[in-house]
């Protein structure tokens, strides 16, 4: 794996290096014991350089932290990245990493996805700026197919399901149907608990926005989405080379989840 980043691998060598040998210790050390956690972590840095974002380290060696820290237009953001290995997709989603493979049954990440969110919320806490996660992964397939704009909306959204009206007299369902959702796995709503009456609420607010960063692809399809009311909000024009989804306005009051890319 590491012969074929290999160009990768000596440019982020080199920038972390000017931050100090003990970052390049770091870095060198995770590369040996997991190649795809650490290629995350250089691709990441170089997609953010690629949008026009001064970058530097920001995890402290010994306590720490997220990964980067970000200012652009004399704006400041944080970003963490955290990598799903091919094994793990592999194994959550049953596709092999086979490109040659046929077309087959398999399971989105959408749960996945909401339980890395739920271990980088506290990460993310504490600090004064937007911060987003990157979520990364080298499995070619499962890049392709679950981390695309459709599974992104999932993220907001939750897994949704096919629903129809019930006509209670004729005891039958009518009209067409329609996609529901009752917001599993949705990453920053849930349901109110049914003691405090109905409605949502948000949930993990020190995260700003979500990457899905499908690095295992020759040329990546990175998309994003945005916290509807994140601690801090993250100007999506910082990174102008990706596509991000929100929810539209009025979900509260009509229940109806909408995603607009922006």
């Amino acid at each position: 794996m590491n012969e074929r980043y290999e160009n990768e691998i000596k440019e982020y060598t080199h920038w972390i290096q000017s931050f100090g040998n003990d970052r390049l210790t770091r870095w060198k050390n995770l590369l040996e014991s997991n190649p795809e956690s650490a290629l995350c972590e250089a691709m990441t840095c170089q997609l953010l350089i690629n949008n026009g974002c001064s970058v530097e380290p920001f995890e402290d060696l010994s306590s720490g932290g997220v990964d980067f820290k970000c200012i652009k237009n004399q704006q400041e953001f944080f970003a963490e990245v955290t990598c799903i290995s091919q094994e793990k997709v592999t194994d959550k989603t049953k596709l092999t990493d086979d490109i040659n493979a046929g077309a087959t049954f398999y399971r989105s990440l959408t749960k996945v996805f909401w339980n890395e969110l739920c271990q980088k919320a506290s990460q993310c806490s504490g600090l004064n700026a937007p911060c987003i996660v990157v979520i990364g992964t080298y499995h070619f397939r499962g890049g392709c197919l679950c981390f695309n704009d459709r599974k992104a909306e999932e993220i907001l959204t939750g897994k949704p399901y096919i629903a129809m009206a019930l006509d209670s007299n004729k005891g039958k369902a009518v009209g067409e149907p329609y996609q529901e959702t009752d917001l599993e796995s949705a990453a920053f709503l849930r349901p109110i608990k049914k003691e405090q009456g109905k409605g949502i609420e948000y949930a993990r607010s020190p995260i700003s926005a979500v990457l899905l960063c499908p690095f295992g692809a020759p040329r990546p399809n990175i998309v994003g989405v945005l916290h509807p009311n994140p601690n801090f909000l993250f100007d999506r024009k910082l990174l102008p080379k990706v596509k991000f989804g929100k929810l539209k306005e009025g979900y509260k009051t009509t229940g109806i989840f909408q995603i607009e890319w922006i």
